[in-house]
Formats: structure tokens, C-alpha cells, sequence
């Protein structure tokens, strides 16, 4: 006999519940006798059971019925559930996001978060909720957002320059990444930055011309205050009749481009070097390859260079790897075969005989083969000065006083081994407009290729057809160089040549130039505000500067103006602020693109094989914040987070899509808030 079920009776204090407030009532017993309970919003009878009563509050009918009782309802529901979060508790999660994004992967926020919350009891950590979605969405659309936009807050209406170029990044998207020039008012200092990065397709003039003008708008910067860009030499990017410069050149009529001389340099000698016999690459490439992947030759190899070199102070170095895009990056491999080429003539004559490889035997026979040797003691100090030079422009500001001076010195030190010295003599401007005259060059045997070729020919027996040889391909290098110096670097030496002319040392002179000679006068200023910062410039030398600045600004035209823009006279009055605005303005013009490749090494090491899947969104986020720290020199430890971060502190983050990346790529972004994870590629 089966179990009879027993009805219950109903409870008036059920309809206090919150479960059933406002729709709960008892039945009416002449209309049903069966069950005791009555949803007024559904009109249907249910049984005084709480299991049921609750069942039934939870149906989409019954939840769909309530809301279109009452709308609010709903929205008044989920805002008794809000939890409110203290700003201590902000700081703490914006700290640990800003950590994570500087230092290491979202996804160990996870194990991170629990750590802290055990070894923090009776503490605030001990209330910490951080995992890697909420920390994406902090670094995505709270911390990166309030950077940007105190950075255009910070440039204002004030003119700039932008630096720009292009790469791929492991998962093969294309990025065009932009960095900033510009006066900052706030620190009384011109200040490079990164701007952001646009992923890209079709990388056309117009393509990236839609995207920058598109991207600007976005961010509420003027390109009509755009004067100036750099570039690594790219036609697309700058080249003379179509290109991205004559198109921003539409929107901006006074826009100054700038090519990268670190770009320039290298692009001259790799031409150049192909007077060269191809045994000179093979060497260097094939030296490291032989070392490089195993361990028991490198053992042999160091045992065999310490028997050598017993009692001496010689230093063992490491052999480098040469770079397929960076001719300029071979200069330390030349250096550390010159330095190595006893020991390794002596360690691959052995090996020729135990390994018994064709690579072996090929090395071996260039490492005995004397003109190989000469061709790399001509070459290692022109390495080393085009070197020199390069790694002086790869700085974010470049001494404008000294940059003109370190091409010129380049130029004459070249011109010196081959021109002859009555030419030499007249000065850089006679000897670069005469390059591609040939009866002002020597004869390839009377040329000088320096020291340690001279002292090298001596004590080497070489027929004189070879010596012949090498002194005619070491003569067409040098020659080589000149004209491709001098082809690749008109527009930047005539550049460096003007701004040399703002240099503190030049315009604190009792003789410095008419103010008519500065350069960009015409184009920066207005005929109405000559007069004025004309009159400014020549009372510039009535003033004992050595009384308010120190050496070091009294050097640097990069620290000197700035110092001029805020100088008052006794009337409290800022005496040189138009003059200085003026000169500042021709100061936010790039010097090179170096900054751009910092910032796409710097990707590289964020978004690697293991972490391919970070979208241009985070991966923005990421270089944005760790960009900042780099260029203000501080680090996430010295952290504060400002007021607006807290305001967008929120429960909308988790609903924000970054709308730059959005209008520009007019895609579809991905809803998941965490692209960190592990794909194999």
C-alpha cells in the first residue's frame, strides 16, 4: 500500500520572505481544494509546500511576469546584491595588476591571488578577489585607458612629432606602432612616449593614413598640430609622391619627415659590403654556427684557447650570432674572430683532421687564407666608427649640438683613407659635394686602410697580385660607402645642420646668428610673431644663464629651453616664453626610430610562442603600462593609482570593448576576457 502524502498547511509569514514578497497569497478554499498557496502574478494554484513555493519563484514564467509587473524590479534586485569596494581594496587590486602586466603572465594572478589571501590574514589581502579575468579587465579598460588619457591630456593643443613604423609579431599580425615627441608643459621637458599600436592589413599609404587620422580622432589628438614624423626609410612610408608623409602632409602643410639615420647607416654599409668577397659573411656565420649547438666543442675549444693563452690576460669571449637585417651588429663579430684568429686557426687544424667535415675544412682553409685576415683588419674600424655613430642615435635625445659634428667627423675620417689630402683639406661641404668626382680619389695602392693593416701586410707573405686585390676591393668598399652615405643622408644631414643652430653653446653667443638664419622660421611662425621673438632672441645673451643652470643644461639644447620657457624676469613676467615655445617646437622633431623598435622588442617579449593568442587590445594595454614605467624611469613598486582609475573601477569594465581598436580594424572583437592561453604553434 503506497505512502499517502500529506498536504500542508499554508503560512502567513511566508509572504514576508523575500523569495515570496509580492506574489504569495493563500487560495481561496471554494475555488480549489486541493492546494493552499495562490501566485497572484502567475493566477495559478500551488501546493503550501516551500519546495514548491520556491520552485516556482524560480520558473522563466513566473520570473518573466514579474518583471513585466514591475520593471524595476529586476534592476532593483541586482542592485541589493552589489558589494561596495573600499579604495584600499582598489589600490590593492590596481597595484597586483599593474605588477602582473609588468613582470609576469595574467594567468599566475590565479595562484598569486591565494597566496597573498593565506599570508595575509587579518590584513586587507585577506579580503583579496583577483583572478585573471577581473585583472584583464582592470589592465584593459581601467589602468591602460587612464594612461592614455593622461598622456593627451598632457600633450594638450602643444605640437608634436610621431615616429612610426611596422612588424609582425609571432602569431603573424601586423602592427603599425606609433610613439610620440612632444613639450610637456607638466615635467618642463620634452618627452618621448608610446602612443599605441594599430594592427593593420593592407599597409598602403592610404591603408595607414585611414588608420592613424581614424586612431587620432579616437584618442582626441589634432593632426593638424602634427609636425613632424619618423621613419625607417620605407617608400610607403616616406617616399616623395605618394606615400603616408605627402598624405598627413595635406593635413598638416609645415609636416617635417625625418628618416632614421640608424636605419640609414646600416643600409649604407650592407651595400657597400658587397665589394667584398661573400668568403667574409661565410666566415663570420659559419664560426658561430660550428660553436653555437654543441657543448663538447666549445669545451675543446676553451681548453685549447687556455693552453694557448697560459700566464697571458686574455679574456675569452663568446662568439656572436650576425644579424640577417643588422649589417652594423657584425662589428662585434668581426671584433671577436680578429681577436680569436690564432686560436682558431690552431683549434680548426685540428679539427680538419678529427672530424673530417667539409665545414671544417672550408673554415680551415679561410682561416689560412691571409687576405681574409686584412679584409677584417680594414673593416673593424669602420665598423667601429659607423658603430659609434649608430649607437648615438639610437638615444631618445640626441645631442642637436653634437649629432651634425659626429656626421661630419664620420664623413672626413672615411674621405681621409682614399681622397687625397689636398681635397681633404678644404672641409666637409667640398669633399661631400665632390664625391662622385673620381679624380679627387687616390690610386688604390697609395690609400691609407690604418694601422693594423700596415703593421699586418708586413709579417704576412702575400704574392703582390693578391695584395693588389684586397687594397682594390678595400678601396671600392670605402669609395662605396662615401656614395652611399651621401645618397641615403642629404635630408638628415641638412636637418642635423640647422639644429645645430639651437644649441645652447651657439645661442648664448655674443655673435650667434640673425634670427632670420634659424631654421623653420618661415614655417613654424607667423609673420605677426617675428617681431616679437626676434626681439627675444637678441636679448637671449643678456642674461647670465650660468646663475640659474648648471653645466650639464648649459650643454644640452634638450635641457636648456626648457628652463628658458619658465624664466621670469623681475617683473614676474616670462620673458623668453614665445622665443622658447618657437625653439621647442623644432625640438620635438625625431632624431631617429629607435624608440619604435624598443617598443616591438619589447612585444616580443610579451607576446611570445607560449602566449600567441593576446589580442591587440590587451597587447596594447600591456606595452602601454609597460612603456610608462620605462620612460618615467620608475617602477610598479613606485605605483599610485589616480582618482579616475577608481572611478572606472566598476562593473562596467567587465562589459567595455576597447573602441579604438574597434573603429580601426572594424572587426569583431572576442568576448573572452582572457587571451593568455597556451596554444602550440
Amino acid at each position: 500500500m503506497g505512502k499517502i502524502e500529506k498536504l500542508r498547511k499554508y503560512r502567513k509569514s511566508w509572504e514576508n520572505e523575500l523569495w515570496a514578497k509580492g506574489w504569495l497569497a493563500p487560495d481561496d478554499s471554494t475555488a480549489n481544494t486541493v492546494a493552499e498557496a495562490y501566485c497572484k502574478v502567475c493566477r495559478s494554484f500551488l501546493r503550501a509546500h516551500v519546495t514548491d513555493l520556491k520552485r516556482h519563484a524560480k520558473t522563466k514564467i513566473h520570473s518573466d511576469n514579474m518583471v513585466q509587473l514591475n520593471p524595476m524590479k529586476k534592476d532593483q534586485s541586482v542592485l541589493s546584491n552589489i558589494v561596495k569596494i573600499s579604495n584600499e581594496q582598489k589600490i590593492i587590486d590596481l597595484k597586483l595588476a599593474v605588477y602582473v602586466s609588468t613582470h609576469t603572465s595574467i594567468m599566475s594572478v590565479d595562484h598569486l591571488g591565494e597566496i597573498l589571501k593565506v599570508l595575509g590574514k587579518g590584513t586587507a589581502l585577506a579580503n583579496l578577489k583577483l583572478h585573471r579575468t577581473k585583472c584583464s579587465s582592470l589592465i584593459q579598460n581601467v589602468i591602460a585607458p587612464t594612461l592614455l588619457e593622461e598622456l593627451v591630456q598632457d600633450i594638450g593643443t602643444n605640437y608634436y612629432s610621431l615616429i612610426i613604423d611596422e612588424s609582425t609579431d609571432v602569431s603573424v599580425f601586423k602592427y603599425l606602432c606609433l610613439c610620440i615627441k612632444y613639450f610637456s608643459s607638466k615635467t618642463e621637458s620634452i618627452i618621448i612616449k608610446y602612443l599605441g599600436i594599430i594592427e593593420v592589413v593592407n599597409c598602403s599609404a592610404d591603408s595607414l593614413y585611414d588608420c592613424i587620422c581614424n586612431y587620432m580622432q579616437v584618442i582626441g589628438l589634432n593632426l593638424s598640430k602634427l609636425i613632424g614624423i619618423g621613419t625607417d626609410g620605407a617608400n610607403n612610408l616616406c617616399g616623395k609622391y605618394h606615400s603616408l608623409f605627402t598624405n598627413l602632409k595635406q593635413k598638416s602643410p609645415n609636416l617635417q619627415i625625418v628618416r632614421c639615420i640608424c636605419h640609414s647607416l646600416n643600409n649604407a654599409v650592407s651595400k657597400a659590403s658587397e665589394s667584398f668577397p661573400s668568403t667574409i659573411d661565410y666566415l663570420c656565420r659559419e664560426v658561430y654556427n660550428w660553436f653555437h649547438i654543441s657543448p663538447k666543442r666549445r669545451d675543446e675549444y676553451k681548453q685549447m684557447f687556455d693552453l694557448l693563452n697560459s700566464g697571458l690576460n686574455k679574456k675569452f669571449h663568446n662568439f656572436h650570432q650576425i644579424s640577417g637585417t643588422r649589417w652594423l651588429a657584425r662589428s662585434f663579430v668581426v671584433n671577436t674572430i680578429l681577436e680569436h684568429w690564432l686560436e682558431l686557426k690552431t683549434h680548426f687544424s685540428l679539427m680538419v683532421k678529427k672530424e673530417k667535415c667539409y665545414a671544417s675544412r672550408i673554415i680551415h682553409e679561410m682561416l689560412h687564407d691571409d687576405t681574409n685576415y686584412l679584409y677584417l683588419i680594414i673593416i673593424k674600424p669602420i665598423l667601429q666608427e659607423l658603430n659609434s655613430l649608430n649607437l648615438t642615435f639610437q638615444k631618445n635625445f640626441v645631442d642637436l649640438g653634437m649629432s651634425y659634428d659626429d656626421i661630419c667627423c664620420l664623413f672626413i675620417f672615411l674621405a681621409k683613407k682614399i681622397i687625397k689630402e689636398s681635397v681633404v683639406s678644404k672641409g666637409f661641404e667640398y669633399i661631400y659635394n665632390n664625391i662622385n668626382n673620381d679624380s679627387v680619389y687616390r690610386h688604390s695602392s697609395n690609400c691609407d686602410y690604418g694601422v693594423g693593416y700596415n703593421q699586418s701586410i708586413i709579417n704576412i707573405n702575400l704574392s703582390q697580385e693578391k695584395k693588389s686585390n684586397v687594397q682594390t676591393q678595400a678601396f671600392n668598399f670605402i669609395k662605396q660607402l662615401l656614395y652611399e652615405i651621401k645618397k641615403r643622408l642629404p635630408d638628415n644631414i641638412e636637418f642635423f645642420k640647422k639644429m645645430k643652430l639651437f644649441s645652447p653653446t651657439l645661442c648664448l653667443c655674443q655673435l650667434h646668428v640673425n634670427f632670420i638664419d634659424l631654421p623653420f622660421v618661415n614655417l613654424f611662425l607667423k609673420p605677426s610673431e617675428i617681431v616679437l621673438i626676434e626681439t627675444q632672441w637678441e636679448k637671449l645673451t643678456t642674461v647670465t644663464w650660468k646663475m640659474y643652470l648648471n653645466e650639464k643644461q648649459l650643454n644640452d639644447a634638450n635641457l636648456f629651453w626648457p628652463k628658458v620657457y619658465n624664466y621670469k624676469d623681475a617683473g614676474g613676467n616670462f620673458a623668453f616664453r614665445e622665443l622658447s615655445e618657437f625653439v621647442l617646437k623644432g625640438l620635438s622633431l625625431p632624431s631617429s626610430n629607435a624608440v619604435v623598435e624598443r617598443v616591438f622588442s619589447i612585444m616580443n617579449t610579451v607576446k611570445t610562442k607560449s602566449r600567441n593568442r593576446i589580442n591587440a587590445n590587451m597587447l596594447d594595454a600591456l606595452l602601454r603600462i609597460k612603456t610608462t614605467f620605462i620612460s618615467t624611469k620608475t617602477c610598479c613598486t613606485e605605483f599610485v593609482p589616480p582618482k579616475s582609475m577608481y572611478d572606472k573601477f566598476n562593473s562596467e569594465m567587465y562589459n567595455k570593448k576597447n573602441d579604438v581598436n574597434t573603429i580601426i580594424n572594424n572587426v569583431e572583437s572576442l568576448d573572452n576576457d582572457f587571451n593568455d592561453e597556451l596554444i602550440l604553434i
